[in-house]
């Protein structure tokens, strides 16, 4: 008969390393997190260019997954001859919060060298309208997100 295997428990020294590689991970992953963020509000602040954006389609308590809910603001700026169409997205009910309207225009911040870096400040409104059908270029996210919006 053969001997019985004895079961392998894992040893202080095991525990200390896992632990470890996952402080290291969480911390890795933190200062990334943190770059990432002063990398975009830097670039946002100083290479930046002011211009407005003007809102297209509102859709309020959008699912995100299975318990949340969010609002998502469909929004347009032009520049250089080309309609750039983007998304902002809000809690749930920030649409009713703000008052945000369809075509009206908010004041945005949009970083000259990525048009995906914005801020739309929904709370200083301007009154001025362009209309995106004068436009032959219309570039949108996706197409699904071109889809949504015609």
């Amino acid at each position: 008969m053969g001997r019985k295997k004895k079961k392998k428990y894992w040893s202080k020294k095991d525990k200390v390393y896992s632990v470890l590689t996952v402080v290291g991970i969480v911390t890795c992953l933190t200062v990334l997190i943190t770059h990432n963020r002063k990398n975009r509000a830097e670039k946002l602040e100083n290479e930046s260019f002011e211009t407005y954006g003007i809102i297209e389609k509102l859709r309020p308590n959008v699912s995100k997954s299975t318990t949340t809910r969010r609002d998502v603001v469909y929004f347009y700026f032009v520049k250089n001859d080309s309609v750039f169409h983007k998304i902002k997205y809000l809690t749930n009910g920030g649409i009713k919060n703000l008052g945000i309207k369809l075509n009206e225009s908010y004041a945005l911040k949009v970083v000259e060298s990525d048009y995906g870096i914005f801020d739309i400040d929904f709370k200083k409104r301007k009154d001025t309208l362009i209309d995106k059908r004068k436009y032959k270029v219309q570039i949108y996210n996706t197409t699904i997100h071109r889809n949504i919006i015609e």
